[in-house]
């Protein structure tokens, strides 16, 4: 817990330097993704500031998001991003049009995108890939035989695990299917893209469910072909 005050404690070497690599130098306001470093007057500069998403001290912008944070949890990674001065600015200056929630999607989304871009084999060989995401697709779906909705069924123990495993299988494994499959879609037959397009909006609309609350009918149905995608044969 917080003290009712809160005081500014300098981020660390190791923090900056985790900062640095998780933003590869770029702003990580997703709408903006400006570079940071540039070069002035023949010296090598950059402008980049350290915004904290949950100010470092009390009282400051978004301080009511989460108030109860302690004085190390601010200087902490997790609570800062690496940001060009005029979006650092802009995010102070109208604090409620830039809540905490948001700005820790800009810092996921980064994440993503250095994932996505360094940290996602690519493959020669169809088998190789189907051979990388096959665990993932069997893992989902063994949560879903188990505990999956069934019509009818309306057992809170089942629903509560079902909740669980979404949140701790179904959704990490398909952020890693959509990373690896987009890296290796030259190995893709034009069905396969479809499917996986197709896929990939389903994947979307189930995650804003059930980490959102965004129950908007007419959702896209799991394609049965993203289950062979990259078989031997396609």
């Amino acid at each position: 817990m917080a003290d009712s005050t809160t005081k500014r404690l300098p981020l660390t070497t190791q923090v900056k330097n985790l900062l640095w690599s998780e933003s590869g130098g770029y702003c990580q306001n997703p709408k903006c993704r400006v570079e940071l470093h540039l070069v002035v007057d023949g010296d090598r500069r950059h402008q980049a500031e350290f915004a904290h998403i949950i100010p470092a001290h009390t009282g400051g912008p978004r301080d009511v998001d989460d108030p109860t944070l302690s004085d190390y949890e601010r200087a902490q990674p997790e609570n800062i991003l690496v940001l060009c001065p005029s979006c650092h600015t802009m995010i102070d200056k109208a604090p409620a049009a830039f809540p905490a929630a948001m700005l820790r999607e800009w810092k996921q989304h980064s994440q993503r995108a250095r994932t996505q871009a360094f940290g996602t084999p690519v493959f020669d060989a169809r088998a190789d890939a189907r051979g990388h995401i096959e665990p993932l697709l069997e893992a989902n779906k063994a949560v879903f035989d188990r505990y999956g909705p069934r019509a009818g069924d309306f057992d809170d123990d089942r629903a509560d695990q079902w909740q669980r495993h979404v949140a701790g299988t179904i959704i990490p494994n398909n952020q890693q299917l959509q990373r690896v499959l987009h890296a290796n879609r030259h190995l893709l037959t034009g069905e396969e893209k479809a499917t996986f397009h197709t896929w990939a909006i389903h994947a979307k609309e189930f995650e804003e469910r059930h980490l959102k609350g965004d129950w908007t009918a007419g959702s896209t149905r799991f394609p049965s072909a993203m289950a062979t995608i990259l078989e031997d044969g396609q």
